[in-house]
């Protein structure tokens, strides 16, 4: 039975901007923005910080909480997971890129390209959301393919080539 419970994730990351121009990561064939696990006594503003300087070795202030997304996915042994990511505005404050070597390439992009880029649309909103000014109440969890806001099955998220990166 325990093989149908879902194992449940809870993960921080940030919009990292410096100037107008916003940090994406390729892994693969999807452009993500900067996440992962809060490991255990760590609150999640200091894990999307050390989440953003492990990933891509870039140094950042982390500001105003912009809201969470959640997504499924499965594991390659067929395991459903929960993904809850809370997102920070975080603001370059040092570091050059160098990159995990799970990840294949990173830029710094223009408020349009770093929208069309990413390619969930719960990462577009929270990126839209930061370049905004992340003003007014924290934007809601949203969803799309494998960000369900419930955290519910989606088209496309039964596995690896449609599931959102770590």
């Amino acid at each position: 039975m325990s093989g149908l419970t879902p194992r449940r994730h809870h993960s921080a990351g940030a919009v990292v901007l410096d100037g107008p121009r916003c940090l994406v990561i390729r892994r693969g064939r999807e452009w993500v923005l900067p996440k992962g696990h809060v490991e255990p006594g760590e609150r999640p503003e200091e894990a999307a910080r050390r989440e953003v300087l492990e990933e891509t070795g870039i140094e950042a202030e982390i500001g105003r909480r912009l809201g969470a997304t959640r997504y499924g996915f499965r594991t390659p042994d067929g395991r459903w997971n929960r993904k809850r990511v809370e997102w920070y505005l975080g603001r370059r404050t040092g570091g050059d890129l160098h990159l995990e070597p799970i990840f294949d390439e990173a830029a710094f992009l223009e408020r349009d390209e770093a929208i069309a880029r990413l390619t969930f649309p719960a990462d577009r909103e929270i990126a839209r959301h930061a370049f905004d000014g992340g003003g007014g109440p924290a934007a809601p969890p949203t969803g799309g393919p494998g960000h369900a806001a419930d955290g519910s099955p989606q088209a496309g998220s039964g596995g690896p080539a449609g599931s959102p990166s770590a």
